[in-house]
């Protein structure tokens, strides 16, 4: 492994995503977190799969999942690690709503029972998909995701989010408008998310903004706009068109993946704050390190830096020299590297 160094005669800004851009530059193989993803799909009597659900097309769907979340500039990515055709023996699953909580209980109380058949990890995210519509996550314990025929769209996307912590912008518990049988939600609700504002599925985008200013989006600032496109095109919300998520749900999704989701994940994101201490250990966003060399001396091999908008000094005059293959990468806003 090559050993990168970088040196700072003055203060500098980077920008969100160009810092990890360019310290990536020198490094062939850069840290990364990223999440193991099993993809199951189930067939009918005849042993066919859902139409329009080949391997190249699921592969397809996370190319494209990547691209999203390469653009957050947060060292990540999804690792699709297999695709499954499971047995014409499972066909009662074929046709059965995807989108049911009943349905995914079962489901996961058969997989679990019987792993092999079901081609069950328990280091993964376990996705089933057959040939109903939409989906639903996640269960007890490590859980599943279960989805119907949804190609080329954010379905597997948007459940994965919940499987990494993340709620619905309508809110946690709040599925569609009324009726819903997995429960609705006549008022927005909280996500639990701090850059997000109240959403509602059945609203549109001039009422989500009603609702946060009292003004029609056509008359809010640009500043304004990306607030409400920041919950209108979001991957959680029950909109469409989705494309993004919020600084805010990446940092809930990073703290969930150091911990209750540890086992699907591989390395960890660690985060520092100029108001952290370099005492703690770096997974969550009140536990952050304090230095970008307390961080790197207590990180692990290739897990990644999520370092918050702030100016961090070096100790003594030199170099900062990454001796293990990590990852620098701008939480939000801009940082500044400066040395004494």
């Amino acid at each position: 492994m090559k050993t990168l160094s970088f040196s700072l005669q003055k203060t500098v800004s980077w920008p969100v995503g160009v810092l990890v851009a360019l310290l990536l530059s020198a490094v062939p193989l850069p840290a990364q977190v990223f999440w193991r993803v099993s993809v199951k799909v189930f067939t009918d009597s005849n042993g066919n799969r859902p139409a329009a659900r080949t391997d190249a097309q699921i592969q397809a769907d996370y190319t494209c999942y990547n691209g999203m979340i390469n653009g957050y500039a947060r060292g990540s990515s999804l690792a699709l690690t297999e695709i499954v055709q499971l047995p014409p023996s499972l066909n009662s699953w074929f046709n059965i709503p995807a989108r049911n909580s009943a349905n995914r209980d079962a489901l996961l109380a058969n997989a679990t029972s019987n792993a092999v058949l079901y081609a069950y990890r328990t280091t993964s995210i376990n996705i089933y998909i057959n040939n109903s519509s939409s989906g639903v996550c996640c269960g007890a314990n490590n859980g599943l995701i279960f989805v119907g025929n949804e190609d080329g769209s954010t379905t597997m996307f948007h459940e994965t989010g919940h499987m990494l912590g993340l709620c619905h912008t309508q809110g946690c518990g709040c599925n569609g408008c009324s009726p819903d049988p997995l429960g609705a939600c006549d008022t927005p609700g909280d996500d639990n998310i701090t850059d997000t504002i109240g959403d509602l599925p059945c609203w549109s985008r001039d009422q989500v903004s009603q609702n946060w200013v009292g003004a029609n989006y056509a008359s809010l600032n640009a500043s304004q706009q990306n607030t409400v496109n920041n919950v209108w095109l979001n991957i959680m919300s029950y909109h469409s068109g989705l494309d993004r998520l919020t600084a805010g749900q990446m940092d809930q999704v990073a703290q969930v993946s150091n911990s209750s989701r540890d086992n699907v994940t591989g390395n960890y994101f660690r985060f520092v704050s100029a108001t952290g201490n370099d005492a703690n250990n770096g997974l969550t966003t009140i536990g952050a390190f304090q230095t970008i060399n307390g961080a790197i001396i207590g990180s692990g091999v290739d897990d990644v830096l999520l370092i918050s908008a702030g100016t961090y000094n070096k100790a003594t005059a030199g170099a900062w020299i990454l001796n293990s293959n990590r990852v620098l990468c701008s939480r939000k806003g801009i940082v500044r590297l400066t040395r004494q």
